[in-house]
């Protein structure tokens, strides 16, 4: 799968409501590909540091490379994000909160469905930890830590 996703309203959109992110930070979760990928490579153009939240894959370090290509002068930090780990979670969340004093923006992007009914290690539903319970823990964990100072 290539990233060259041609979207009918986005250059609108960006024109019309898009603004200066330089200074900011943004954590996107699943960033790999879609909308993940595009709104990491919208908010690197605008000037924004983005935090790719990611599984440790092949998947992710050709995200990781696509998205430098597609913006050299993008500021990426890849956290490594396990959303079916809350062990990994919480260090990704631990990680983020020692490297940055505060979160602009949080985009909870990344999702599974249709997959079959099995516990992750945390005894939960892959999908109900993936899409609402590790999001969870990074909103919490991200948007009420105290700024350093």
């Amino acid at each position: 799968m290539t990233n060259q996703i041609q979207t009918l309203q986005l250059q609108d959109v960006l024109k019309n409501h898009g603004r200066d992110l330089t200074n900011k930070v943004a954590a996107i979760t699943g960033t790999t590909s879609g909308t993940g990928f595009i709104c990491a490579r919208e908010l690197a153009r605008k000037g924004a540091t983005v935090i790719l939240l990611n599984r440790e894959s092949a998947r992710s370090q050709k995200g990781f490379e696509q998205l430098q290509s597609a913006v050299p002068s993008g500021k990426f930090d890849e956290i490594e994000c396990d959303l079916q780990s809350f062990k990994s979670v919480r260090s990704a969340v631990e990680t983020i909160t020692s490297r940055y004093e505060v979160i602009d923006l949080l985009v909870n992007n990344a999702g599974v469905m249709a997959l079959k009914d099995e516990a992750t290690e945390d005894g939960y539903d892959v999908q109900m930890q993936t899409n609402v319970l590790s999001h969870f823990l990074i909103t919490k964990g991200t948007l009420s830590f105290t700024p350093k100072k």
